[in-house]
C-alpha cells in the first residue's frame, strides 16, 4: 500500500482504535445499542418500514409485519440499561409524530420503551410484553415503538394530553357573544360575530326553529383561518306584532361539530337595524 494512503488511512482509525481501547464492554455495547436504535428510529421517521423490519428479531418478525405503524417525525434517545451480561437492552426514547384529534393533526411527544437483543451478532428489536400489549394495530398507531406507560395503549398519547389537545383546538374557535335581542314591534337586527382561530378554514353551519318572520344567516360560511364572519339576526314582526317567547339558534363548526347555543329574546326596546 502506498504511503500516503497508509498514513491517511492511520488517521482516520486511530481517533476509533483509541476510543476502543478506552472504552469497557458495557460501554462499547450502549454505544451499538444506539446506533441501531437511531437507524431503527430513523427508518420509521423515513417511513421506511421495509428495512425497519429487518431489524426486528426472528420471534417477533410476524407481529411487526402485521402491526399498524406510525410515521415518526423526530426522536431522542434517553437511556439505555443493559442486562443479562450486556446481551439485552431496555432503550428508553421520547417519539414525536403528528396526531389526529377532532379533525386536526397536532404534533405529539410520548414516551417510548423499547426492548433489544443481540441474534446473529447483532442487535435487534423484539417484543418481551405479553401477548397484545405491543401488538394491537386497532389500539395502537405504532406498535412497533412500545410500551412506555404499560397501560396495553402503546405509543398512544396520554389520555390527559389528548383531552388537553382536543380543548386547546376547541378553544381557538368562539363567538364574541351568545345572546341577542331583536324588537317585536318592528323590524330589527342584532349579530354575533364568529372567529377562526385554527390554522385552517372551517365551515360555520346556522341551524334554527322555524318561526314567521324572523331569520338567521351568515353570508359567508367557509371562514378563513384567522377569520371573521358575522352571523346576522333579523326579525320582521309584521302588521300582528306582539308578545314573543326566546328562541335558540344554533351555530355549528365543521370539522370540529362544535356547537355554539345563541338565545334569541323578543323585547319591545330591541336594537335598531345596524347599517
Amino acid at each position: 500500500m502506498p504511503i500516503k494512503r497508509l498514513i491517511a488511512l492511520s488517521l482516520i482509525l486511530a481517533p476509533g482504535i483509541v476510543l476502543g481501547q478506552l472504552q469497557t464492554p458495557a460501554e462499547q455495547a450502549e454505544v451499538a445499542v444506539r446506533a441501531r436504535v437511531t437507524e431503527f428510529l430513523q427508518y420509521h421517521v423515513e417511513g421506511n418500514f421495509r428495512k425497519a423490519y429487518d431489524m426486528v428479531a426472528e420471534d417477533t418478525k410476524d407481529e411487526y409485519f402485521g402491526s399498524g405503524k406510525a410515521q415518526l417525525t423526530s426522536f431522542h434517545i434517553n437511556d439505555v440499561k443493559l442486562s443479562d451480561n450486556l446481551t439485552k437492552a431496555t432503550v428508553t426514547a421520547s417519539i414525536s409524530k403528528m396526531v389526529m384529534i377532532v379533525g386536526q393533526e397536532i404534533p405529539m411527544t410520548t414516551l417510548s420503551t423499547t426492548t433489544w437483543k443481540i441474534e446473529n451478532g447483532k442487535w435487534v428489536w423484539y417484543n418481551d410484553a405479553k401477548p397484545g400489549t405491543l401488538m394491537d394495530p386497532g389500539r395502537t398507531s405504532l406498535p412497533s415503538i412500545a410500551h412506555g406507560n404499560n397501560t396495553g395503549n402503546a405509543g398512544l398519547p396520554d389520555a390527559n394530553a389528548i383531552a388537553s389537545a382536543a380543548q386547546s383546538i376547541l378553544q381557538q374557535v368562539g363567538v364574541d357573544k351568545k345572546q341577542v335581542t331583536l324588537a317585536v314591534n318592528k323590524v330589527s337586527e342584532d349579530r354575533v360575530v364568529f372567529h377562526n382561530g385554527m390554522p385552517g378554514s372551517v365551515q360555520l353551519q346556522v341551524n334554527g326553529p322555524d318561526v314567521p318572520g324572523f331569520s338567521a344567516k351568515v353570508d359567508q360560511p367557509y371562514v378563513r383561518a384567522g377569520g371573521d364572519v358575522p352571523v346576522v339576526f333579523r326579525y320582521e314582526p309584521g302588521d300582528s306584532a306582539g308578545r314573543r317567547d326566546p328562541i335558540t339558534v344554533q351555530l355549528v363548526v365543521q370539522p370540529l361539530n362544535q356547537a355554539f347555543m345563541i338565545e334569541v329574546n323578543f323585547s319591545a326596546a330591541g336594537p335598531a337595524i345596524q347599517k
